[in-house]
């Protein structure tokens, strides 16, 4: 069409990329915060797992320190196990939509405008009329269809039984209260991995701002066609240019394409790191915490780590030794009361 017009470049390129390198910002910032979080779950988890193997104290104790292959320590790791494995399935499992803003909205639209859309995605969300239904009970109702929500469910039932299992420990070495005797330990980490699963959790369904992300996406779009006569203005020949092809001054081309180039990656960027547990990327989070605790439970150990020189368990040993001597005294006046 011939349009030519001057422009200020500035105004365009800072409403774009500002608030695109924004988003990346904070995608970034989502995904080093996801990776610090698998590493404190998995450190607390394979704390709490060593206190229960070394804690309970059984018919074995001391011998039985360090050794995985008790009944209780296998019981505890096969907790601690199904416990990662659902927050694992849970954070990579595609729930359908994009982000907890999408199925609020969602849960905004009537059942009118189902109708005359035809979008079964807008049909009412609850068995009453969803018109009726309030807007949190939509919402709610939706989280719970979500193919994550038995997971997460699943791995708070994990916990409730690390909890049962903690209160096991208490009774065990005969104390009344949870905190007593250094026992509060169990149930701070216990708290730490009921936190760290709430992070990840609020990372998954809590994106970057919804609306900025896809006013930089029409923005970018859009940019490029309205750039289009800025280009030709700007984008001036030398005057001692020749053109090769006879297709004029390859500049505003250039210019267009460079300007194209540029905001596209950035915007493919921000996509790629938006959602870092998808497990599709090449910088994704890869969340492998089961195989991880798996080569925890697989180090080579021997039931007696510490050579102590019998000096801090000699009072054990030793009251141990008179037990079994005067279960075996017992056993035989016992037999030879049998035998008169």
């Amino acid at each position: 069409m011939n349009w030519s017009y001057r422009l200020e470049f500035s105004l365009m390129a800072l409403g774009i990329t500002i608030p695109l390198t924004f988003n990346i910002t904070q995608a970034f910032t989502r995904r080093e915060r996801a990776l610090i979080t698998l590493a404190e779950m998995k450190a607390s988890v394979i704390a709490l797992y060593w206190q229960h193997r070394d804690w309970p104290q059984d018919d074995n104790y001391p011998d039985s320190l360090g050794n995985d292959r008790t009944a209780w320590a296998v019981q505890f790791a096969n907790v601690c196990m199904e416990f990662l494995s659902h927050v694992q399935q849970y954070m990579t499992t595609p729930e359908g939509y994009e982000s907890l803003s999408e199925i609020r909205l969602r849960a905004k639209r009537s059942t009118l405008l189902a109708l005359l859309l035809g979008d079964t995605r807008m049909q009412p969300v609850t068995d009453t009329d969803s018109v009726a239904a309030s807007f949190i009970m939509r919402v709610q109702h939706i989280n719970k269809t979500l193919p994550g929500y038995v997971h997460i469910k699943a791995a708070y039932g994990c916990l409730s039984r690390m909890a049962v299992m903690n209160e096991y420990l208490t009774f065990k070495a005969k104390y009344s209260k949870g905190g007593e005797g250094g026992l509060s330990r169990t149930s701070q980490y216990l708290r730490y991995l009921m936190a760290q699963m709430e992070q990840l959790r609020m990372i998954k369904i809590y994106r970057t701002p919804f609306m900025l992300r896809y006013c930089c996406s029409i923005l970018i779009h859009i940019g490029a066609v309205v750039l289009g006569p800025y280009f030709v203005h700007i984008g001036v020949c030398d005057v001692d240019a020749v053109d090769a092809w006879g297709l004029g001054c390859p500049a505003p081309y250039v210019m267009a394409c460079i300007y194209s180039v540029i905001c596209m990656l950035l915007l493919n960027v921000q996509d790629t790191c938006e959602m870092p547990f998808d497990m599709t990327g090449l910088d994704d989070v890869f969340i492998e915490l089961t195989d991880e605790f798996a080569d925890v439970l697989e180090l080579e150990r021997s039931c007696c780590l510490v050579d102590d020189g019998g000096s801090c368990f000699d009072p054990i040993r030793k009251a141990r030794r008179e037990a079994e001597r005067a279960a075996e005294l017992q056993q035989s006046a016992d037999a030879a009361a049998g035998m008169l």
